[in-house]
């Protein structure tokens, strides 16, 4: 599990990207919260031909058990 407190907005995202399975854009509103959480091992980052670097992010294995204990 994370060693560090996660931020309101970091926690506030990841909930959100459990309860749409995915789907939320990275963009200016979402980037830090989404490498905050990438730091943590909880998610992971992906490019994309189309997308570019850094285009969408992933649950980890970590991630994925966090988002059933919530489920």
């Amino acid at each position: 599990m994370p060693t560090s407190t996660l931020s309101h907005s970091a926690l506030a995202l990841l909930r959100r990207h459990v309860e749409r399975q995915g789907g939320i854009p990275v963009d200016d509103t979402t980037r830090e919260p989404y490498r905050e959480l990438a730091r943590e091992g909880l998610m992971i980052v992906g490019h994309s031909f189309t997308g570019g670097r850094e285009s969408f992010y992933a649950l980890t294995e970590m991630g994925r058990k966090l988002a059933s204990v919530w489920a």
